[in-house]
């Protein structure tokens, strides 16, 4: 049941990321708008931009996924909505792997691969409807489900180590 319920979700999300993809610039764009007001009013009450750590992690994001230009808020938002969804995808997949095969190396591979070759496709996909594709989206899709994949990894592992520990084995 496990299995199937993984493979739904897994099915789902490349269904959400291909919707996303599908949809006409000035769709998209109005979709990027209400997020960046969104957490534009969210930082309104928070106050989190003047923060040093938000002013670190926004250097370092545009240096990494903007290295020929200055980013607006909403191209951050953008990106960042690229590396969070193939971050679940990454988790999905390495999940979803591991419930058949059993096997961490090949759960690694397929938590990383099956998401980039999602990722080049949906660039593709987006050609068709009158958006460019961009390597460094591909790139950055790759990098979130690098980390979606890690955390995943990291969780199995201490469960796997926890359900020892707890039977009395060794760890």
């Amino acid at each position: 049941m496990r299995k199937i319920l993984l493979l739904l979700l897994a099915s789902i999300w490349v269904v959400l990321v291909f919707y996303f993809s599908s949809q006409p610039p000035d769709v998209s764009g109005r979709q990027s708008r209400v997020v960046y007001m969104i957490l534009k009013r969210l930082d309104g009450v928070l106050d989190f931009t003047q923060t040093e750590w938000y002013r670190n992690l926004r250097s370092f994001l545009e240096k990494w996924w903007f290295p020929e230009k200055k980013p607006s808020g909403e191209d951050l938002v953008r990106k960042s909505a690229h590396f969070g969804l193939y971050f679940i995808m990454g988790i999905f997949s390495f999940f979803l792997s591991y419930s058949y095969i059993r096997k961490y190396v090949f759960s690694v591979l397929m938590g990383i691969s099956l998401p980039t070759l999602i990722a080049v496709l949906d660039e593709y996909n987006q050609s068709f409807h009158g958006r460019g594709s961009s390597l460094y989206d591909v790139i950055i899709d790759m990098n979130g489900a690098m980390f979606g994949m890690a955390l995943a990894f990291l969780v199995r592992i201490v469960v796997e180590l926890s359900v020892k520990n707890s039977k009395g084995g060794i760890v």
